[in-house]
């Protein structure tokens, strides 16, 4: 039934009215949409050397410090967002050459292999040094053992042969490494016993974490860890752990005494074992990488790897004023 109901002319006004606002408004949404998009785009491409997303790869050893600059880096800059991955050595090199990151930390420079491979897809990652940490050996606080000589170390990890221990008895040793592929195995057999073959008595758990709760529970095994994990005496690992486990010294043999790796032992150079950390970037200079790679290259990563235990690749230089004129003191 059609309806003789009169429609107030106020009526379609109003609707009309309504409908054009409507349509500005939504009109108005489309460039402040795209606008708002553009201006806080925040991803990993099109960033700057304080904002965006940055993805780090690095060596398992070097995860605490990696993770302590990259949580200082965001609080110094809250529109940059660091994500980092650990895994071994080889993982963060591969995962920088397969674009799976921008920046990795790792401690020796690119081999010759690698540098060639990122030159036949045109890449020349840049790098900064920024640390130096060493490979680590730590047993059991009830193990009678204080120091090894390179000779013994070498023979323990090749032939499994017993070594003496505080008291000149003979002693034999398990070994273990942080985990297969790290870069501490990597430096032992490479630099240490030139290539030649682990032996039996020689295996590898999962973690660094795993490794030093393991030799915290047990005597008669040695581990080598990267120190990076025990740096810190502030960390509640170390605090965990600082009655259950010591480092264990290395000698150079001629009676000389035991180094231990410390901040003064790496500056020195006379740990045998220490090691140079580096963060590597293939992108531009306008980019987050480099801002990251910049930041904990600057003054206050250099600090946080100080109070932290590493030493840092710059010092802040100190000056000192000596004058040399005559006190006047009153008698």
């Amino acid at each position: 039934m059609k309806s003789n109901a009169i429609k107030s002319p106020c009526y379609h006004s109003a609707s009309y009215t309504m409908r054009t606002i409507v349509l500005f408004v939504c009109a108005g949404l489309v460039p402040l949409q795209f606008s708002c998009g553009d201006y806080f785009k925040n991803d990993y491409r099109d960033n700057s050397p304080t904002s965006g997303r940055l993805k780090v790869y690095c060596d398992e050893g070097m995860m605490p410090h990696v993770k302590n600059q990259s949580l200082t880096f965001m609080s110094q800059y809250p529109n940059a967002i660091v994500e980092w991955f650990e895994g071994t050595e080889h993982d963060a090199v591969m995962a920088l050459y397969n674009d799976s990151c921008e920046a990795i930390v790792i401690s020796r420079l690119l081999n010759e292999k690698e540098k060639n491979a990122f030159g036949y897809r045109q890449f020349d990652p840049k790098y900064s040094a920024v640390a130096k940490s060493g490979v680590a050996i730590i047993c059991n606080y009830e193990t009678p053992l204080s120091a090894l000589s390179l000779q013994a170390i070498r023979n323990l990890v090749t032939s499994g042969e017993a070594v003496n221990d505080s008291t000149g008895r003979k002693m034999e040793l398990r070994v273990l490494f942080d985990r297969n592929g790290s870069s501490v195995m990597r430096y032992i057999t490479d630099s240490v016993i030139k290539t030649r073959k682990l032996s039996s008595n020689c295996s590898a758990l999962a973690s660094s974490r795993e490794t030093i709760n393991y030799i915290a529970t047990h005597k008669g095994t040695l581990a080598f860890i990267d120190f990076a994990w025990l740096s810190d005496k502030d960390d509640s690992l170390y605090k965990a752990n600082a009655d259950k486990i010591r480092f264990v010294g290395i000698t150079g043999g001629n009676g000389q005494s035991a180094e231990y790796p410390s901040q003064s032992s790496f500056k020195t150079g006379t740990y045998p074992f220490t090691r140079t950390v580096y963060v590597y970037r293939k992108t531009g200079d306008f980019t987050l990488a480099k801002g990251f790679e910049s930041f904990v290259a600057g003054p206050k990563g250099q600090l946080t790897f100080l109070k932290q235990g590493l030493l840092p690749n710059r010092q802040a230089e100190r000056v000192i004023e000596v004058k040399m004129e005559p006190l006047d003191v009153n008698p």
